[in-house]
């Protein structure tokens, strides 16, 4: 079994957050699947305390944040703050980090960086995604928000393959050049439109900050 472990937070308590929530499901699934270790705190096990205990005390190599932010903050479990530029960022040091979550690598990304983590993935904007309202309590059947958990999960699951930062970004942002050729092969859907448009916008605003080479399994 792999010594490195890494943790996720999956908060529930909106129907945004809870699309996210059920999307690692997959990450997770192939966690399991290759014996890989995980924390996995979700729904009210996403809040401050526990973050900060786990990384303090476990020290794991990636952390996956999932969830609402602005360009300063990572929120948790009903938007509580978890990881606050300038005030406990130290907190992500030598770690890896992807933070589906609006807005945060311009600003909290850099400056965990220049705090010591070693790489950070994340967004200089909001992070969209287009749903079905027939399917919101049921986000794993939703096939318009599909294409926007490829892209997403594809940065986590690269990483867990053993990938370094740059190559999980780009497969990521490959993914997208996929989809978005495929979603743009047919108009049968008028949600095809507002599918390629928040693609193309995630993808453009995706950034890495930090090493390159920064990989969570080694060898």
């Amino acid at each position: 079994m792999n010594s490195e472990q890494f943790l996720i937070t999956r908060p529930t308590h909106d129907d945004k957050v809870s699309y996210l929530d059920c999307w690692g499901l997959e990450i997770l699934s192939f966690a399991d699947k290759n014996n890989i270790k995980y924390s996995d705190f979700r729904g009210e096990k996403a809040n401050k305390g526990n973050v900060t205990k786990f990384l303090e005390k476990q020290k794991p190599k990636l952390v996956i944040f999932n969830g609402h932010g602005t360009a300063t903050t990572i929120f948790g479990h009903r938007d509580q703050p978890l990881v606050i530029s300038g005030e406990n960022d130290i907190l992500l040091k030598e770690k890896i980090i992807y933070a589906i979550a609006c807005n945060c690598a311009l600003k909290l990304g850099v400056t965990v960086v220049e705090k010591g983590s070693k790489a950070f993935i994340g967004y200089e904007q909001p992070f969209g995604f287009v749903v079905d309202a027939s399917k919101e309590c049921t986000p794993s059947k939703d096939k318009f928000a599909e294409p926007f958990k490829r892209f997403s999960n594809e940065v986590s699951l690269a990483l867990l393959k053993g990938k370094n930062a740059k190559e999980s970004r780009e497969s990521s942002q490959k993914t997208a050049l996929s989809l978005l050729k495929f979603y743009s092969t047919s108009d049968a859907l008028p949600e095809y439109k507002d599918i390629r448009f928040w693609l193309f916008w995630d993808k453009y605003f995706q950034r890495l900050i930090g090493d390159e080479t920064a990989k969570f399994l080694e060898g």
